[in-house]
């Protein structure tokens, strides 16, 4: 009983954390927000007054994601905003390896729609420590 609770206890405090931060993917604004201003004010592009869905596409655009051929789920964004960053729109993901990743974008506004300015990702490794790795009652 007393290998197993220093185990846990270990386990608890001894992993290692690694942040894998990608380059950002700067955007220029579109050339046609005007027209899709106009488009959304007619009803025929509704997912440019949703930054959420806005984010959604400039990720599964700019990035290799799991979730490119899944349909676009607005729960799994959550919508922030900032003095010093603005509004930006974020997504976790957890892979199968159970390693995580964020996705950020930074959206703008014009008008009652928005367009993405950057696309950011980092990784997240959770590694345990070596000592770890060996049976708890070698400990």
């Amino acid at each position: 009983m007393r290998a197993g609770a220093l185990a846990l206890l270990l386990a608890a405090g001894c992993s290692q954390t690694y942040y894998l931060d990608m380059p950002d993917i700067d955007l220029e604004p579109p050339a046609d927000l005007e027209a899709r201003l106009q488009a959304f004010r007619a009803g025929r592009e509704p997912e440019h007054g949703d930054p959420r869905a806005v984010a959604d596409a400039a990720i599964r655009r700019h990035l290799d994601v799991p979730w490119k051929a899944d349909r676009f789920r607005p729960g799994d964004y959550e919508v922030r905003e900032d003095a010093k960053s603005g509004v930006h729109v974020v997504r976790g993901y957890v892979y199968p390896s159970g390693h995580e990743a964020r996705y950020r974008v930074k959206v703008r506004p014009y008008g009652e729609i928005w367009y993405p300015v950057q696309v950011s990702h980092y990784k997240i490794h959770e590694l345990p420590h070596p000592a770890l790795e060996k049976n708890p009652g070698d400990l």
